[in-house]
């Protein structure tokens, strides 16, 4: 009975020293990535007809999330995106989605996508921002804390 014990207690020991050489630690999503990006962003007053769409941005050092393929910091980009339409443009009350890929081909296919239903509606028009890119979350954070 104990000779037994023992080799459950070893075969236990031996198991979990093997998990934990094994098991790589998590990466953040609120780290800085390898990767490429490529996001564009609509911004439209639902009271409105007027809809701004921004060109196809790049933004570096971001990964998608392995499993889920979201990107992090999505909340983020969208706020830049609302800041942008509030404080520069002074068009309050803007509802702001982010369209994002890791292949550029497969947004600009998303990007016209979108741009045709809002051309087919007689009753939109569509106003581009030309002046506004998307930037990391991480630098303008950094920047904040530095100044």
């Amino acid at each position: 009975m104990m000779v037994m014990m023992k080799k459950v207690m070893i075969a236990i020991t031996l198991l979990l020293v093997a998990l934990t050489v094994v098991a790589k630690p998590k990466s953040s999503s609120y780290g800085r990535g390898r990767g490429t990006v490529y996001l564009f962003g609509v911004s439209q007053q639902l009271t409105d007809s007027v809809v701004y769409i921004t060109f196809i941005n790049e933004v570096d050092s971001l990964d998608l999330e392995k499993r889920t393929k979201f990107l992090p910091f999505r909340s983020e980009f969208s706020l830049q995106l609302k800041e942008y339409m509030e404080g520069t443009l002074k068009k309050d009350h803007q509802t702001t989605c982010v369209f994002y890929s890791p292949s550029r081909k497969k947004l600009s296919k998303k990007y016209y996508k979108i741009k045709k239903r809002f051309l087919d509606n007689p009753y939109t028009k569509i106003m581009p921002l030309d002046g506004f890119a998307f930037r990391h979350p991480l630098d303008s954070f950094v920047n904040e804390k530095v100044e």
